[in-house]
Order: C-alpha cells, then structure tokens, then sequence
C-alpha cells in the first residue's frame, strides 16, 4: 500500500517527523518498508501533471488479517494510536431510500451467503472528462494512473475508505435491476481489460435481468463500462465474502486492487458511506445530480461482538501491571469502545473482524503500549504438568513403532480424491468449501494414502528401502453425517529389510506380509499388549490373499496387508509395499489396568519342530489357538517356521512348520510329558482343522 503523505495529515494532525512515524507503525506491526516519494517525470509518466512538490510516500506491508490498513483512512487511525496525535473523520450523512430512487433501480441479493450487503446510487448527467490535477497526482502517489473522472472517483473512494467501488452505465443495464448471484456453469463474460472469462457455479456475479455484467469484487464487464458517452451512473458499494472472492480470482487468474482488498476483509460497516462520498465528489467533479436516496441491501447485519477482557489476565499473559485505566485508553485510541468495569467490556469495531477472543484484545494493548516497553520477564502462567494419558500412549506407541525399525513421517491432514478414492471412503470423506487447489480438496479419510504417497516421492529420488509410520489425526463422517476425528497409526514397508548385504540374497528380504504381521506384533508386544490375533478380512485397498484385520483381546483395532496391485498402478509405484492401519483410541481403551511383573523363568524350555498338512482354507490363528488350548499353560510360545507346498503334497493343501515351546513354571518337564502333550496336541488339530501329521 502506497500512502502519500499530504493525504494522510487530512486525517492525522501530524506533529513529528516521518521517519519517527514509520518506526511507530513498524513496531505496531503495520510495517513501513520504505519512504519516498514521485519524482516530477515520473508523476507524468503515469498522467499527472508537474506540481513541483517531493511530498513523501510511505510503502507499508500490510497483513492478511487487517484490510482496513489498505486505506487512508485505516493508517490514519492506527497513527494516531501509536504516536497520540489527533485523528479526525468527517461524518457522512447517509440518506435513507427514498421512492425516487426505488422506482429507479432495483437490488436483488440471491446469494447472502456470498453478499453480505449492497449499496447503490443512482447519479445522471455526469460530464465525462479528466479528473482535476490534485486528484490525478494523489492517485498517481499512491499508484494508480488516471482513466476519468468517473473511474478516477471510484478508485480515490478506495483507497481513502479502502471500499471498493464499481461504476456501471446505468442506461446500458436491462431492466435496471441489479442481481447478485452465483454464476452459471459456464457462463461467460467479457471483463473491461477484454479478457473472456467462462465462469462455474461457484462464482459470484453481478448481473442485470439477462446477463453477468461484472465478476463480483474483482472486475466489471464491458458490456456496461462507463465510457465517454456515458449520462447516467449506476453506482456500486458492497460488501463480498472475502473467501469466495479469493477462490474465483485465483481460478481466473486475475487480482486486482478491488479483490485484493475484498479477500482481506473491507469494512461492512462503511457501504453506504463509501458511496455518498463517491456520489457526492461527482456532483462536484462531473457536475452531475445524484438521485435522492440510497439502495442499501443488508442481509448480514449482524450485532457487534462484545468481548469480556480480565485486566488481570492481560498483565499475566503480557508480563505487565497495567491499571485498568491505562489499558482502556490503548483500546480507545483504537477507536474501540470499552466499558469499564471488573472486567473490560470491549465491543469490537466493524472495521476489526480479526479481533474475536479475550486474547486479540489482549495484544491491541500489547501494541498500543509498545511491544518495546514491555520489560523482559519470566512469564507466570500455569502450565500443564505432564501429557495426557492418551499422549503418553501415542508417544510410548511412536518409540514402539521406530524401535522396529520405522522412521516418522508427517503429511497435511488436506489431501486429494485420488487418496479418498484408494481409501474406499469416498462416501464418508468431508470435502473442503472452498480449497486451494484440487490437491488440498478432501480431508484425510486413512494416513496411509499419505504414507504411500510419500514413498512414491522418495522412490523418485532413488530410494528402494523404507519403513515409515505416522500417528494422527483422520476425518470421517458417521451413519447420521456428522463429523468424527479420530487419532490413527500407519505404517508402511516396502523394500528390502536390509540394504546391500552382500552375504544375504536380497531377493528372500523383501518386505511382505509376514514382515509386516512381525512389525505390528512387536509393536504391540512391547506397548504390553499379549493377547494379539490376526483373522484374514478383504479391504478396499489391499491385496485379497494377503491381507487381515489386526485384534486385540478379541477386539478388531486395524488391519495390515500388502497394497493391491491396482493400489500401486493407480499411483504408479514400484515394489509390493506393506502397510498396516491401528485405530489408537480403540486400542487406548484397551489397555491393561495394570502390567504385572514375570520373573524370568527358573526352568529350560523344552522346543519341538512339528509338521502338519492342512487344507488352505485353514487361518493360522485357528492353528495356534487350538495348540494353545490342548497344551494349556505348559505351551509357551508357538511360531511359524516354513510353509511348503509342492510336490507330494495336494494342490489344495499347504505344509506348515511350526516351532513350538514347552515350559513349566514349577519343574522341569519330562520328556513323557511332552510326549502326551503333543499327542493331544495332534489329536485336536485333526479333530477340529482335519489336520494330519507330515511324515
């Protein structure tokens, strides 16, 4: 924002020098860049006219979250409270509506989603000609080149309130009623610089009873542009929803002064005031006669907000001790209205939309007092002790999952339709209103889209071997639509377990199912989980044979699997990458009241390799549950050592090696013992799976 000087002291009784000014405003957060100013030549260059004066210009860096600095008027306000010098604004007569007017133009708001107000005046028999010098150099200074008187006013109006305003020809509009709408899809419209514009659904548009004739908050037609045959002035001040106007003018690819100020945030409070100044400066610049009264659609009139600040809280967020006094006449040199009390009563101006919490106000006084003056303190605030239980478990789950070997990772919790789509949970995914790009559209329905997302981009540098894993947050909605948010852990494998060992054939390292079923066991295992299960499930994104949900003590907490190979072509990624997916709050609620300590055992184990022949068919899990249960508490452990199929056994049947561990707590086992048991054990596997012992 460039902001000429002698402009700004009509506003601000300025007594110091600028350089001190500037200092100010930069420590208040309003940054000056730079002072300069317009020399002679270039003052003609852009259509001024040689006025012989150096007066200074300031160049302000203005944030996104204060568009009312984007005025005269606003830096005049913040100047004042920063340096106490006198500010000053002329009040405006609003004039109300009135049938001449009524009879005339007619306002229709469609979208108030998307107008929050709109204000117009009917000006006739406007003169068309250049702008008087004094205006022309003004604009010039502060960056605008001259067109006409007409044009020259709407955008003076601008940058004094910081109220974009648009001026159609009045006789060139059908009907003489303005509408605001969303557009149609594909709608086109010829804007004033003659760029064609085809336009969606989601874009808003100023139209009359036939067409668009103005892109709403960023440009007008040419359809209707004022133009040196132009008699009589529809004039435009409205109030536009600054996140809509941001998505249509990055869709467009078009920023102008107008939208840059709307996706800011303008005032509501100053439309109809804009537009009487606007109207009153072409009676006196155009000789033109404005028609008695004003058209001012409001559907977003709303109460101002009203703020309960604890002067208390203040000095211990802030490290001060204020007087409430003091405190109140930072805010009021804001021009915010406070009422004192136990606590301060702040109701927020229409110009500050970003103050809305205890906090904002909090840092009004920061600024106003100077951050400068605030001496360097220890702060006294009271701070959480430990994390939460579920953190703890999140954070003993992180140091779980890497001494397995994974490395973390985090990804955006926004993400794209392709990872919804691999997810299966297109249905239950929550789409973004208004996103910036197609890419950041849906919120995460799984993390393990990201994670394989982020495979895909280190396997482009080079990469082959990873083990990744990220706990998080996901996004779904339920049966009745409403919003949950869940925390989750993924896990990703892909690659070799080791990297170039040149003694190893990497070819039987390479990461699969049973890497991946040891990865969760372990995991879980040492987050002091035993009763663990894997039962074999189909999922949207997994392979259908090599795949199973995840249980613990019976209850379902995730899944793992290798990728479907239509998972991996759809993203283009090589290998056969593992990944498993644990819903952390289920299983926070699974854990054990208490962990009880085992001594290491005083008696050997006695190990058996056992060979059985059984159908496909058959899960593991029943396997081990039946050895389990014949053996008692004498089975220690049970593991499987090799799966064989080939010749001499039938095509539908598979060999299992499985090594099995006995053990007493109170003696040691005789080998007559074992002996029984394994018997039971063979007894059980052929009664209940059909099992038969491999000879």
């Amino acid at each position: 924002m460039r902001v000429p000087v002698d402009w700004l002291s009509e506003y601000l009784d300025i007594k110091g020098n600028i350089e001190d000014l500037a200092d100010k405003l930069t420590m208040a957060g309003l940054e000056v860049e730079e002072i300069t100013a317009v020399t002679q030549d270039d003052l003609v260059k852009m259509g001024g006219v040689p006025d012989g004066s150096s007066a200074p210009v300031l160049i302000t860096k203005v944030t996104p979250n204060r568009g009312d600095w984007l005025s005269v008027i606003g830096v005049a306000r913040e100047a004042a409270a920063c340096t106490k010098w006198h500010f000053s604004l002329k009040k405006i007569d609003v004039p109300a509506e009135t049938k001449q007017i009524a009879d005339q133009v007619e306002v229709r708001i469609d979208s108030p989603d998307l107008c929050r107000r709109y204000a117009a005046m009917l000006i006739r028999n406007v003169v068309i000609k250049d702008s008087p010098n004094w205006m022309k150099n003004r604009l010039v200074r502060a960056g605008m080149r001259p067109i006409n008187n007409i044009v020259d006013i709407t955008n003076y109006v601008m940058l004094e309130y910081g109220q974009p305003l648009h001026a159609f020809d009045y006789d060139l509009l059908i009907g003489g009623k303005i509408i605001v709408r969303r557009a149609k899809q594909g709608e086109t419209i010829m804007l004033i610089d003659g760029t064609h514009c085809e336009l969606d659904d989601e874009m808003m548009v100023i139209a009359d009873e036939e067409r668009a004739v103005a892109i709403a908050g960023v440009m007008g037609g040419a359809d209707t542009e004022v133009n040196e045959k132009t008699v009589n002035v529809l004039l435009e001040s409205a109030n536009f929803n600054p996140v809509s106007i941001r998505r249509t003018s990055k869709a467009l690819g078009i920023s102008t002064e107008a939208s840059y100020r709307f996706e800011r945030s303008v005032d509501v409070g100053i439309t109809d005031e804009a537009a009487v100044r606007a109207a009153e400066l072409m009676k006196e610049l155009a000789e033109a006669d404005i028609v008695q009264g004003i058209i001012d659609v409001f559907p977003g009139k709303t109460e101002p907000a009203v703020i309960e600040v604890r002067p208390e809280r203040a000095n211990n967020i802030l490290g001060l001790t204020l007087d409430t006094s003091e405190m109140v006449e930072c805010l009021q040199r804001l021009g915010i209205s406070v009422e004192n009390g136990k606590s301060l009563k702040v109701t927020v101006p229409s110009w500050r939309p970003d103050i809305t919490s205890e906090i904002d106000v909090i840092e009004e006084i920061a600024r106003i007092h100077g951050y400068e003056d605030i001496p360097e303190t220890l702060p006294c605030v009271h701070v959480q002790g430990k994390d939460s239980a579920e953190g703890q478990f999140c954070e003993k789950m992180r140091q779980a999952l890497m001494s397995c070997g994974l490395q973390e990772v985090l990804t955006h919790s926004l993400t794209d339709p392709v990872s919804v789509e691999i997810s299966g949970l297109e249905d239950r995914a929550i789409s973004i209103r208004n996103p910036l790009s197609e890419d950041t559209s849906k919120l995460r329905t799984m993390l393990s889209p990201g994670l394989l997302q982020t495979a895909l981009r280190n396997q482009s540098f080079g990469i082959r071997d990873m083990g990744l894993f990220e706990i998080g947050k996901i996004y779904l909605r339920d049966e009745t639509g409403a919003i949950t948010e869940s925390r989750s852990a993924a896990g990703l494998l892909v690659g070799s377990q080791w990297d170039s060992v040149w003694s190893l054939d990497r070819s039987a390292l390479i990461a699969d199912y049973y890497w991946g079923r040891g990865v969760v066991e372990a995991a879980l295992e040492r987050l002091g989980f035993k009763d663990i299960a894997f039962r074999k499930a189909l999922r949207p994104m997994l392979h259908k044979t090599r795949s199973a949900e995840i249980l613990v003590r019976g209850v379902e907490i995730g899944w793992l699997g290798e990728a479907a190979p239509e998972v991996t072509a759809k993203i283009d990624m090589r290998g056969r990458p593992v990944i498993f997916e644990i819903n952390v709050d289920k299983l926070f609620s699974l854990i054990p009241e208490a962990v009880q300590y085992r001594p290491a055992p005083k008696f050997p184990a006695l190990y058996l390799n056992l060979a059985f022949v059984f159908k496909k068919g058959v899960p593991y899990e029943s396997i081990e549950r039946v050895i389990k249960s014949a053996g008692g508490s004498v089975v220690e452990d049970v593991s499987l050592v090799d799966v064989y199929t080939g010749q001499q056994i039938d095509p539908n049947e598979r060999s299992l090696t499985l090594a099995v561990a006995f053990r007493s707590e109170d003696r040691t086992l005789k080998d007559e013992e074992v002996e029984e048991i394994v018997e039971t054990i063979k007894s059980r596997l052929s009664s209940e799976l059909g099992a038969r012992l491999r000879g």
